[in-house]
């Protein structure tokens, strides 16, 4: 089979993590990177193209006119991905997509309808369990091991200092330049997370022969720093299944821990972590199993490429996976209402002494609390949390309809 040529639209922030990959696949002689689109390259990213002979565009409309290629990847600002995209696939071209696939549903929906018209594919780049992982916990349940599952959970206790919040105009804000960014820490570093827990039950619910869409997310949504958006979310979302699904994050710990997602049975659980690592309870007895399958990256792209060729049978993550990420992410806002500021008697700062994060008193005990009872933060008793009221996601099509909007 011929190898695949592919394009890149953005070499800043992730992007340059796509053009490394890229670089390093074409030499492993998986694909070819026939050209970048940039307005504005880094001198290092320009350095590295110029060395390798890779054609350079400031306008992507161009290089998708004047390039043979395969494959189009979209790694650009958020409010950007859904037009380029549908110009990369109206074009002739299959995409892969940078996480979130759009900050709004209408906008992912676009992208759907172009997909289906044009016929191309267009694969999302969110981190998920590996194939490995996902086939164990599918066998696992399909079995009974665990019992009847009832409940997901997931946690993410992370650190973000001012350093992040500067990296880019549009970094903590709901709307920047006129366009809805919703950047917040569900949204962009525990995104992958929230995908993934979506992800498993959709995986847990095909074990057993049930289908299952989420119904109805109720969310509180705060910030310690000073941001438009969110840095310390909880979430409960409930699933057509019957299952439910809990998620915690925070931006505001003091001391990072890994990732994980929970299944929880009548009989067990299951828990995965961002390592691929699966551990598998019965009735209090545990087994650990190492699902490691490579770079997440290099994953898509063979994913991408395999199912174009025939090889595999479809994608790790299609934009219709993705899409009830940004369901959900979209509801969460709406139930929600607005982003709530903590008092400033519960902040402290933390992380780096010249630019330093904020720190909210006692989070991590506060999270991990609520992740083992499957509780909101205002259900914990939080002197700062305030209940949510749910938000049915049955016939949701538009945001915002009750979201309090920010205009940047």
């Amino acid at each position: 089979m011929s190898v695949r040529r592919v394009l890149l639209i953005g070499a800043g922030g992730f992007g340059r993590v796509h053009l490394n990959e890229l670089v390093r696949l074409t030499d492993a002689g998986l694909l070819e990177l026939a050209a970048v689109s940039d307005v504005r390259l880094t001198e290092s990213a320009a350095a590295l193209i110029a060395e390798r002979g890779i054609r350079h565009y400031g306008d992507y409309r161009d290089m998708l006119a004047e390039t043979a290629a395969d494959i189009v990847v979209v790694s650009t600002p958020i409010p950007l991905h859904a037009p380029m995209s549908i110009d990369a696939l109206e074009a002739g071209f299959h995409v892969l997509l940078e996480k979130p696939p759009g900050a709004l549903l209408q906008d992912v929906d676009r992208i759907a309808e172009t997909v289906s018209r044009t016929g191309k594919l267009c694969a999302v780049n969110f981190f998920a369990p590996s194939r490995k992982a996902q086939s164990l916990i599918a066998h696992a349940i399909a079995s009974g091991e665990i019992g009847r599952v009832s409940r997901f959970k997931a946690i993410a206790l992370l650190q973000r200092t001012a350093a992040y919040y500067g990296r880019t105009p549009w970094a903590g804000k709901l709307t920047a330049n006129g366009n809805v960014v919703l950047d917040g820490a569900f949204h962009n570093p525990a995104a992958h997370l929230l995908y993934s827990m979506l992800k498993l039950a959709e995986t847990a619910a095909a074990a057993v022969g049930r289908e299952s869409q989420p119904v109805s997310v109720a969310a509180e949504m705060y910030h310690a720093n000073p941001i438009e958006s969110d840095d310390t979310t909880a979430m409960r979302i409930e699933m057509s299944d019957g299952t439910t699904l809990c998620y915690y994050v925070t931006l505001c710990a003091r001391e990072p821990e890994t990732q994980r997602i929970r299944i929880e049975g009548a009989e067990g659980a299951i828990e995965w972590d961002y390592g691929d690592q699966v551990k598998i309870w019965r009735y209090g007895l545990g087994k650990s199993y190492d699902c490691a399958e490579g770079g997440i990256v290099e994953r898509r792209y063979r994913n991408l490429i395999q199912t174009l060729d025939g090889v595999e049978g479809g994608l790790d993550v299609s934009l219709a996976s993705a899409r009830r990420f940004t369901l959900v992410a979209n509801g969460a806002f709406e139930s929600a209402g607005e982003i709530r500021e903590i008092p400033s008697a519960f902040v402290r700062l933390s992380g780096a002494a010249d630019q330093p994060g904020a720190y909210i008193e006692g989070i991590e005990t506060a999270l991990k609390e609520a992740f083992a009872e499957g509780k909101l933060l205002s259900e914990a008793g939080l002197p700062w949390a305030a209940r949510p009221e749910p938000f049915d996601l049955r016939e949701y099509r538009f945001f915002p309809q009750r979201f309090r909007m920010i205009e940047a």
